[in-house]
C-alpha cells in the first residue's frame, strides 16, 4: 500500500516562511488579493498532498491574455467563471514537499508546471493528443483554479525539471508551446515564406520559431506601430507590415507585395480576428496553408471559395501537448531566447497593477513579473501578455478603474478592482457583434428570396378582412354585395402592393441604385389615367397591328423581358409564392449585395 500523505519526512519538504496568497477574480469582476490553499499549516503537515502530486513555490508566473479576459469579460466562449476563481497558468517554481510515491522529484528541485490534469481515459489522452482531454483540469480555466499563488500542490508528471534555467524562462514555456505545437502541425520548413498574423507574445514567439526553423522571408502583421518595431528589434531580418482599413482582398496584395511578390507558402494567424484570418486566406500561394492559432468570435464569416478554388488547407489550434521537453531544450541551447519579451516586474502583492498595465496597450507591455520574497528568495510574478490567445483579446482600452477596500481574512487590506468601463466596452462590442451577424442574416435571406414577413403577413391580412367582411355582408343588398366585393380585393391589393415593395428594396438596395424621383412615378400614372379615360390607346397602332408586326414584336422580346413575364404570370396564376417569384427574378439580373466585406 502506498503510504498516506502524512507520512511526507522532514527531509522530503522545505518549510514555507510566508502566508499563502492568491490572485481572484469573480463573475463581478472584481481583483484582488486574498488568502489561498494549500495553506501554510497544511503544506507543514502534508496532509494537502495526494499519491503523485508536489507542492511547487511558485517563482515565477506570467499573466495571459485569457488571464485578462477572465477578468473583464468574466468568460472565454463557453468557459464561464461562476464563482471566486484564481487566476494564472504559465508559472515555474521550486519543489517544497513531495509525496512518497513520487520517484522523479526531490525537493528543490526547479520546475516549470505544466497547467493541465488529464483522465488518461479518453480517446486523445490515449492516442497521446491530450490537449482534446474531455475531462481536462486545465489551471486558470474555471472551475479549476490556476497558479498565480505561492504556493501549488500539482501531479509531479505535469512538473519539468529546467535545471538552472531561470524561472521566468521558465514561465515563459507556456506561451512557447503554444508557437510549437503551431509549427510542428503547420509543418513549416526551411526555406517557407511565412506570414505571421499578430505581433502580441504569441505573434511575437511564433516569429522567433519561425527563424531558428530556417523559414524566409518572414512578414509579421499588426495594426500597432508599437508592437511591429519590438518585432523588429526582436528579429531584425522580418518585414513589418502595418495592417490598414481595407478589404481583406486589398490586405492581401499589399502583403504579398512586402514578401516581394511572393505569396506565403504558410500564414500563421494569431489574432482570431474576422478580418486577419480572412486576409491570411487571401494572402496565400495555391495549396497553401492557414494556421489559426488565435481565438477569436463563436462564429465569423471567411472567403469560402477563395479556400476551395486555391486547396487553401485551413486549420485550428487548442492549447498543446508534448510540447515543454522540447520547449526546455530550445531555451536551455540558446535557439529561443524570449528575455526580451519581458517587460514588467511587479511584487505579488501588487498584483492588481500588474493586471492594470498587461490590459493596458499604452504601457507597451508585453510581460509583467512582480516579486515576492519567499524562503530568501524572490518570486517574481510575470504578468505578461501571452499565452494561447488572440492579440485582439490582449489589446485592451485603458480603463478607469474604482478602486474600493475590504479586511481579508488574511488580516491585511487590499484592494479589490472593478472595470466599469471595460464591462461596458465589452457589452458594447458584443451588442455591435450581434448586430453585425444579425444583419448579415437577414441581408442573405433577402437576398435568397426568402420573403417570409410577406408570405406570413398575407394569410394573416386575408383572414382579419374575411373575418370583417363577413360581419359587415350581414347587411345585405348592394350594401352587402360591395362590401362582400371590398373585401375579396383587400388581400390581393396588400399582398402585391408588398411584391412590389419587396422587389423594389431588393433591386435599388441590392445593385446599389438609386430610386427613381417623384416626377418619373408622377409622369407613369398621368400616362395610366389617360389610358383609361381613352382606351383606343391601351391597343397597338394600325402599323403595328397586322399580325407579321405583332409576331415582329414577339421576337424583338429578350430574354430578361421573357423570364419576368413568365415569372410575373405564374404568380399570377397562383403557381408561386411571393418568395420563390424574388428568387426567380434573380434569373434575370438580379444578384444580392455583391461588395465584398471584410
Amino acid at each position: 500500500m502506498a503510504p498516506s500523505a502524512t507520512e511526507i519526512p522532514r527531509a522530503a519538504m522545505e518549510k514555507p516562511s510566508k502566508a499563502n496568497i492568491g490572485v481572484f477574480t469573480n463573475p463581478e469582476h472584481d481583483l484582488w488579493v486574498a488568502e489561498a490553499s494549500p495553506s501554510v499549516e497544511n503544506i507543514e503537515k502534508g496532509d494537502s498532498l495526494k499519491p503523485g502530486e508536489v507542492t511547487v513555490g511558485i517563482k515565477s508566473t506570467g499573466i495571459c491574455g485569457s488571464d485578462v479576459h477572465f477578468w473583464h469579460a468574466g468568460c472565454i466562449g463557453p468557459m464561464i467563471v461562476r464563482d471566486t476563481h484564481i487566476l494564472g497558468h504559465e508559472s515555474a517554481g521550486v519543489i517544497l514537499a513531495v509525496h512518497p510515491s513520487v520517484e522523479t522529484l526531490k525537493v528543490g528541485d526547479r520546475v516549470a508546471i505544466e497547467p493541465n490534469i488529464i483522465c488518461n481515459e479518453c480517446e486523445p489522452c490515449l492516442t497521446g493528443r491530450y490537449n482534446g482531454c474531455e475531462k481536462v483540469e486545465f489551471l486558470s480555466t474555471p472551475p479549476y483554479p490556476g497558479l498565480l499563488r505561492r504556493y501549488v500542490n500539482h501531479p509531479a508528471i505535469w512538473c519539468h525539471k529546467i535545471g538552472d534555467m531561470s524561472f521566468e524562462d521558465g514561465a515563459c514555456l507556456e506561451p512557447l508551446s503554444v508557437s510549437l505545437a503551431a509549427m510542428q502541425r503547420a509543418g513549416v520548413r526551411l526555406g517557407d515564406p511565412v506570414l505571421i498574423c499578430g505581433a502580441g507574445p504569441i505573434g511575437l514567439i511564433t516569429l522567433l520559431c519561425c527563424q531558428a526553423a530556417g523559414a524566409c522571408p518572414l512578414v509579421i502583421t499588426d495594426i500597432d506601430e508599437g508592437r511591429l518595431e519590438f518585432a523588429k528589434n526582436l528579429c531584425p531580418s522580418v518585414t513589418t507590415f502595418k495592417v490598414e482599413r481595407v478589404s481583406a482582398e486589398e490586405s492581401a496584395k499589399s502583403i504579398v507585395a512586402a514578401f516581394g511578390g511572393i505569396e506565403p507558402a504558410i500564414a500563421i494567424e494569431c489574432t482570431g480576428v474576422e478580418s486577419s484570418v480572412a486576409a491570411a486566406i487571401w494572402a496565400v500561394k495555391f495549396g497553401g496553408k492557414v494556421f489559426v492559432i488565435g481565438v477569436g468570435k463563436n462564429e465569423m464569416t471567411m472567403p469560402f471559395m477563395r479556400l476551395s478554388v486555391r486547396e487553401i488547407d485551413l486549420q485550428f489550434q487548442y492549447r498543446y501537448c508534448n510540447t515543454w521537453p522540447r520547449a526546455i531544450r530550445l531555451v536551455q541551447s540558446g535557439i529561443i531566447d524570449m528575455k526580451k519579451l519581458v517587460t514588467h516586474r511587479f511584487q505579488l502583492e501588487d498584483a492588481v497593477k500588474a493586471f492594470e498595465t498587461a490590459a493596458n496597450p499604452e504601457t507597451g507591455a508585453i510581460k509583467r513579473k512582480p516579486k515576492i520574497p519567499t524562503n530568501q528568495t524572490s518570486l517574481t510574478i510575470s504578468l505578461s501578455l501571452s499565452g494561447a490567445y488572440s492579440s485582439s483579446i490582449m489589446s485592451f482600452a485603458a480603463s478607469r478603474v474604482l478602486r474600493r477596500t475590504t479586511q481579508l481574512p488574511i488580516g491585511r487590506t487590499t484592494a479589490r478592482f472593478e472595470s466599469t468601463a471595460s464591462k461596458a466596452t465589452e457589452a458594447a462590442r458584443d451588442t455591435a457583434s450581434k448586430a453585425s451577424e444579425k444583419a448579415t442574416e437577414y441581408k442573405s435571406k433577402a437576398s435568397e428570396g426568402l420573403s417570409r414577413v410577406t408570405s406570413a403577413a398575407g394569410p394573416a391580412i386575408s383572414g382579419a378582412a374575411k373575418g370583417v367582411g363577413n360581419a359587415l355582408g350581414k347587411i345585405g343588398g348592394r350594401t352587402g354585395r360591395l362590401i362582400a366585393f371590398i373585401e375579396r380585393q383587400i388581400p390581393p391589393t396588400i399582398y402585391y402592393a408588398r411584391v412590389g415593395l419587396e422587389l423594389s428594396r431588393l433591386v435599388f438596395k441590392g445593385q446599389s441604385m438609386t430610386p427613381p424621383p417623384v416626377s418619373t412615378f408622377q409622369a407613369y400614372f398621368q400616362r395610366a389615367v389617360k389610358s383609361v379615360r381613352n382606351p383606343a390607346a391601351l391597343f397597338p397602332s394600325s402599323a403595328n397591328a397586322t399580325p407579321s408586326g405583332v409576331l415582329n414584336q414577339i421576337r424583338n422580346l429578350n430574354t430578361s423581358q421573357i423570364v419576368a413575364g413568365a415569372v410575373v404570370g405564374a404568380e399570377m396564376l397562383g403557381f408561386f409564392t411571393v418568395g420563390e417569384m424574388i428568387g426567380r427574378f434573380k434569373l434575370i439580373g438580379y444578384r444580392g449585395d455583391t461588395g465584398a466585406h471584410h
